[in-house]
């Protein structure tokens, strides 16, 4: 497995706001143009319109990247983080030097399983010109998160739904009996 490669000092956390990714990844991009790139995203690609794309630089998701992918890169961007650590591992796999994720404060709670995963904490080094601001990102987070975490209640409420409808189903229909009472005689 190439990830064995990349020191740890080359294995990096960049803080940095959700709106300025994108500045970020150019930054990243034009200060080493010299080196084969791959942008890897969990969710879709069509954010990266504005990034500065040449011949050695790629841009996959993590649905997409064991197709797109084949042979090895000098530096990993990692746009945002896979809810699977594994999903993690595999996009290391090929990464020869660098790998840096771009990790705002929604990405946060799925930085512990990868470092779990690893055996090591990865090393947080926030660059000056895109240090985070906090209180919008938190707040943004926490919009995010609640909505997960709705999307997910009302998807287990549907599951038991579904569940009670099936048992339901599965009860012969209910009938109406009459309980025979035997009358008692009043004894003397």
């Amino acid at each position: 497995m190439s990830s064995a490669t990349i020191k740890r000092h080359n294995h990096r956390v960049i803080p940095c706001n959700t709106q300025r990714k994108i500045e970020l990844i150019n930054f990243l991009i034009n200060n080493n143009s010299q080196l084969e790139i791959v942008i890897v995203s969990k969710e879709s690609i069509n954010n990266f319109k504005d990034i500065s794309l040449n011949e050695k630089v790629r841009i996959t998701t993590d649905a997409q990247f064991n197709n797109d992918i084949t042979s090895e890169f000098d530096m990993l961007l990692n746009y945002d983080l896979p809810e699977n650590p594994q999903e993690y591992l595999k996009r290391l796999e090929l990464a020869k030097t660098y790998s840096f994720v771009l990790l705002d404060p929604v990405d946060h709670a799925e930085l512990y399983p990868i470092e779990t995963t690893l055996g090591r904490v990865l090393v947080q080094e926030p660059l000056k010109a895109f240090e985070t601001t906090q209180s919008k990102d938190i707040k943004i987070a926490k919009a995010k998160r609640e909505k997960k975490a709705k999307r997910f209640e009302q998807e287990l409420a549907k599951e038991k739904e579904k569940k009670d409808k099936k048992a339901q189903s599965k009860l012969p229909p209910k009938r109406n009996v009459r309980k025979i009472v035997p009358k008692t005689e009043e004894l003397d």
